[in-house]
């Protein structure tokens, strides 16, 4: 029985990230696993390059394949439904707030970046299917993501002890009750199961980039600081056409990466691969059976 895998794709925008992820979500699902293609570049082109129709809601594209994107009014809502209550039981144990706060934190920076982790975490644990393909934002956002994550571990630890202080000026300790610590220690144990979750040995990370001075500098950045976060293991070089400059960048690429990660070219196509039928020539058989070796 094949073990579900998480197959991501980072890199700066315009590298072809959403297009490389979309070509290996056909070629896994031709090749019989069962494959859930998920976006969450707010910035939508997956179905531009698979030529969908656009919509909000997972869609079968074909025999083994399910596409979703993501989009940040629809992130919005299910964070209302998941957390909005507790967050409402929290705030109005401290202060005179009705239910309107929790539109107002729904709008907070970084609710959206910090739920997206949490909405994909949640559909590894119960989602029914081999492999989930996850087309990620571009880098900048990418890293704001994780980072995010990371610092809203952190201080839920500290706000255990805030919530006690407040509670302790307001004298409410000896009257009110203890849902509200341990909804925030929930929420702090679900956020160190989800930076687990990005470094676990099932998630496998991929960094996309093309042979060009700004996008190697970019890589070599994004590739030192996700690298804190998530397991890098393959790095594909995009849109190759083997000009000079790009066989200086290329041969960069090959010193800077070589022993750390496997390396795969692509070759340019001109125009860009659009449509389930022209993602098939994108991904080599051979270099398709060399990361089904590793991730399966």
């Amino acid at each position: 029985m094949v073990v579900k895998r998480v197959l991501s794709f980072w890199g700066k925008g315009g590298v072809g990230k959403t297009t490389i992820s979309s070509a290996f979500a056909v070629a896994l699902a031709e090749r019989g696993y069962s494959v859930y293609l998920l976006s969450s570049d707010f910035m939508p082109s997956l179905h531009d390059v698979l030529e969908l129709p656009l919509t909000y809601e997972p869609v079968k594209v074909m025999d083994n394949l399910v596409v979703e994107q993501l989009f940040e009014d629809k992130i919005i809502d299910l964070w209302k439904k998941r957390f909005g209550d507790e967050v409402y039981r929290v705030a109005s144990s401290i202060f005179p707030v009705g239910p309107e706060i929790i539109d107002y934190v729904a709008g907070a920076p970084g609710i959206v970046e910090e739920f997206t982790l949490y909405y994909i975490y949640e559909l590894f644990r119960n989602l029914t299917c081999d492999i989930i393909v996850w087309d990620t934002v571009a880098t900048g956002g990418g890293l704001r993501m994780l980072k995010i994550e990371k610092e809203f571990y952190e201080h839920l630890g500290e706000a255990v002890k805030l919530y006690l202080k407040v509670k302790g000026v307001l004298d409410k300790i000896r009257t009110g009750s203890e849902e509200p610590l341990k909804l925030i220690d929930s929420w702090r144990l679900l956020a160190q199961d989800v930076l687990s979750f990005l470094k676990n040995a099932s998630h496998f990370a991929t960094l996309v980039s093309r042979p060009f001075p700004i996008d190697f500098q970019v890589a070599v950045r994004a590739y030192q600081e996700l690298s804190q976060f998530v397991p890098i293991r393959f790095l594909f070089i995009n849109m190759v056409s083997f000009s000079g400059e790009e066989k200086e960048y290329l041969k960069k690429f090959e010193e800077t990466f070589e022993g750390k990660l496997d390396i795969f070219r692509v070759p340019r196509f001109d125009p860009s691969p659009r449509g389930i039928n022209a993602l098939r020539k994108l991904i080599s058989e051979k270099d398709l059976e060399k990361i089904e070796s590793v991730v399966f």
